[in-house]
């Protein structure tokens, strides 16, 4: 899989730019505040149907313009498709596959593939752990619609249950029901994290092992109080927990109370890693979640690097530039000295919105 172009229409400061692309390394370069991370994010959002960085679709939209639109050309297992999104100012919001309006977000995650990476990943490894979650999540929605379903129906059941907790409206026989489907979706979510956990595991493992020179050993060790367990005893356990939870106005059980731990040589790298350890085991993590990706979808995902080389030392900006040479990546950076050595790549001026080759 790889983009062929990017069009962006009143899309943050870009009035009309088209982006063409190679199907290799396309690194942008420019100070900051002038437009690289609006390029990876039209990428994000294209593909997941809503920003990384905006809390409202229509601050995406260029100042004093009344709608934006990005249209993405790409190659998926060589046939030619085409994604393109359209907001406007009264938040409506069109997402289209092949001229076909999407009309369910679910429909649309999977679609093209990404990986991305950037400064804030690194709270994947020292962060909390919704940050790991979001990461186990986002993931296994690339991997499977099914999985993507579940949890979007399961976070509309906890929302309407935490809801009742805090309105003091609370329907004991409703929230029975609630549990009830809340159990089948936790069962269908667990197992499924638990298998792509272990499959992460395998890829992380081998790719550690290249980075340190076998000094290191990575582990992910999955933390959920529901693993094999059948649909009716994470039900019971929901139950029991109401009296407490009705006390307390929030839920206390639940898959959004998961974790992944992280260990480097049998060490917690949250707790106890130094910088370096962080950082490798953050571009491990990424680049085992971009094998993984490949290997179920039996198609290359898209990465995206954001102003990460700044982050990484001459030894792993190799390693990745070694790695990613065969694969389409969009980079940006504000020092392109790195990319002197590395093969396969263009490389693009980003100024107040313009972009032009260098």
């Amino acid at each position: 899989m790889y983009i062929k172009n990017i069009m962006l229409e009143n899309f943050r400061n870009y009035d009309d730019q088209n982006i063409e692309l190679i199907n290799g390394i396309n690194l942008f370069v420019g100070d900051n505040a002038q437009g690289k991370t609006n390029i990876i994010e039209s990428v994000y959002l294209s593909a997941f149907g809503k920003s990384y960085r905006a809390i409202k679709d229509i601050e995406v939209i260029n100042f004093e313009k009344e709608y934006c639109r990005i249209t993405l050309n790409y190659n998926k297992l060589d046939i030619n498709k085409k994604i393109e999104v359209f907001i406007d100012n009264f938040n409506k919001k069109i997402i289209k596959q092949d001229e076909v309006k999407i009309n369910k977000i679910s429909e649309h995650v999977g679609e093209m593939l990404i990986v991305i990476f950037s400064p804030d990943s690194l709270d994947i490894v020292k962060g909390s752990p919704a940050k790991r979650r979001n990461f186990i999540d986002m993931i296994c929605s690339q991997i499977s619609k099914s999985y993507y379903i579940n949890l979007q129906e399961y976070m509309k059941c906890l929302k309407l249950k935490n809801s009742m907790f805090k309105n003091g409206n609370i329907d004991r026989e409703y929230i029975t029901v609630l549990h009830e489907k809340m159990s089948e979706y936790i069962f269908n979510i667990v197992n499924f994290r638990k298998k792509i956990v272990s499959k992460l595991l395998e890829k992380a493992k081998v790719i550690q092992n290249e980075l340190t020179n076998n000094l290191e050993t990575i582990n992910l060790i999955y933390i959920s109080d529901f693993i094999n367990l059948e649909k009716n005893e994470i039900k019971k356990i929901l139950d029991q927990y109401l009296e407490i939870e009705m006390m307390r106005k929030m839920s206390l059980k639940g898959i959004q109370r998961d974790d992944i731990e992280i260990y480097i040589n049998e060490m917690d790298v949250a707790k106890f890693g130094s910088q370096g350890q962080n950082r490798t085991a953050l571009l491990t993590l990424k680049l085992a979640n971009f094998e993984l990706l490949k290997e179920e979808n039996n198609d290359e995902p898209i990465l995206l690097l954001d102003d990460i080389m700044s982050e990484l030392d001459s030894n792993r900006i190799r390693f990745l530039l070694n790695y990613i040479k065969k694969y389409q990546s969009i980079i940006t950076t504000t020092d392109d000295s790195f990319a002197n050595h590395a093969e396969n790549i263009i490389i693009y001026q980003v100024k107040n919105g313009e972009i032009s080759l260098k």
